[in-house]
């Protein structure tokens, strides 16, 4: 049999892809060797998001103490609570499985390696398609000094964490890295974060991350600049970190969130003309086609904005252009907003002011900070800040830079005036809903 498409992972955007394409009348094969659903919801987005509800308990807490409520500090049953996370991946894991099935979609559980550009091998069988998508994803990376050291952690690993620890050193400056910091900062772990550059976050805004860090947890998190781990074993019941200046940290767990890098390996790309990046990631055209014209690539493993929505909005665009080229919904790739569940959250969208004027834009910046009504009570500083990056010429909204408890909720709607090319003007002129947070943003 010669299948129309062959998509080789069954995450996010290869799953999008696939439906759309037999949607669309093809005849379609999915290559798995995992769980279904990728890293988004194995060991990404989806179990994140269940650790960052679980640790603003004590933040909420402390809030509701502040109005006179009394509350005993609570008892996590962390076992009970990786059971029930687990619970809920399983669930989708069979929810993409279904898509999957109901689509028509035949399913083959392997690794697919190519064997030409038409033909793959899946463990003993050799199978057929008249064009391929590469959707196999990424995987978590490790510093030289650390790779192969078996007391080293990786975020694919904490998500098993079997015990909260007491401390914890984590290497990294990026949002993998900062989202657990704070995670396990509210939740009471006292955290060394060790970062080889001047400043974490370094592709976001520069105030957003003054911010961000003045907000510390309890100061249970210590951030160390320009240092690298050198060395970690194990002494006791604890693990010894040494770093390149020769300071010894103690600690109970040690995570490496330096980044991801594309799943390419084994995958035979060598038998075809497909050509790869030196991190490793496909290289593709704006139409997501490799040098090989009947193989394609989407997602993390081409290494563009590693982000689920993005991944998801290329296999679809993908797919119709593929298999219903009349029908092709173009998305925006250049705003895309995204957000980072610190506590408070980071939401962002379009332009900075300093990519504005690498970009030789005449822009302005409007700021605001406060402490939102909700904490009204604490004897907290700020806990909010918002910042709009503004078009000298026409005042068109070219970015939009926030933290808040709620950021990455109202990201998601701040985009919109961002792709639409809003003004100043169109903020201005919408009436506020009042007492919210947001209405300071629309009367900035």
């Amino acid at each position: 049999m010669i299948y129309d498409l062959i998509v080789i992972g069954a995450g996010s955007g290869g799953v999008r892809a696939a439906r759309i394409a037999s949607v669309h009348g093809a005849k379609v094969a999915m290559i798995e060797n995992n769980k279904f659903g990728g890293t988004c919801v194995n060991v990404g987005c989806v179990p994140k998001k269940f650790f960052y509800y679980l640790s603003q308990i004590n933040k909420d807490i402390a809030n509701y103490k502040s109005y006179g409520c009394k509350i005993s500090d609570p008892q996590i049953n962390w076992r009970k609570f990786i059971q029930k996370k687990d619970k809920e991946i399983t669930r989708l894991n069979t929810i993409y499985e279904n898509i999957l099935n109901n689509n028509k979609i035949k399913i083959i559980k392997g690794s697919a390696k190519f064997i030409g550009s038409k033909k793959i091998l899946v463990g003993k069988k050799i199978l057929q398609a008249k064009k391929f998508i590469i959707a196999t994803g990424g995987k978590p990376k490790k510093t030289d000094f650390l790779e192969g050291n078996k007391h080293v952690n990786t975020s694919d690993d904490i998500f098993s964490l079997k015990k909260l620890p007491k401390r914890m050193t984590i290497e990294g400056g990026g949002y993998i890295a900062i989202e657990f910091a704070y995670i396990f900062a509210n939740l009471g772990i006292s955290i060394n974060l060790i970062y080889r550059g001047k400043r974490i976050l370094k592709t976001f805004d520069e105030d957003i991350v003054d911010f961000l860090i003045k907000n510390n947890p309890n100061n249970k998190i210590k951030i160390h600049f320009e240092k690298t781990i050198t060395e970690v074993n194990k002494l006791k019941k604890e693990y010894v970190v040494r770093l390149d200046d020769k300071k010894i940290i103690k600690t109970d767990y040690v995570l490496s969130a330096t980044g991801r890098i594309a799943n390419t390996k084994n995958l035979g790309l060598e038998k075809t003309k497909v050509q790869i990046n030196d991190n490793h990631s496909i290289k593709v055209n704006r139409h997501f086609q490799t040098h090989e014209k009947n193989i394609y690539a989407v997602g993390d493993v081409i290494d563009y904005v590693n982000l689920t929505p993005v991944a998801i909005r290329q296999g679809h665009f993908l797919a119709d252009k593929l298999f219903n080229n009349k029908k092709m919904i173009e998305y925006d790739f250049t705003n895309i907003p995204t957000a980072v569940f610190t506590s408070p959250q980071i939401g962002t969208v379009g332009l900075t002011l300093e990519m504005a004027k690498k970009n030789k834009i005449d822009a302005y910046e409007l700021t605001t900070s406060f402490k939102s009504m909700k904490k009204t009570f604490l004897t907290k500083d700020k806990d909010t800040f918002y910042k709009l990056v503004i078009s000298k010429k026409d005042k068109t909204i070219l970015g939009i830079h926030i933290i808040s408890d709620d950021a990455a909720e109202l990201i998601q709607l701040l985009a919109v005036n961002v792709v639409a090319r809003n003004t100043l003007d169109d903020f201005k002129k919408t009436v506020a809903v009042h007492p919210t947070s947001s209405e300071e943003i629309i009367t900035i």
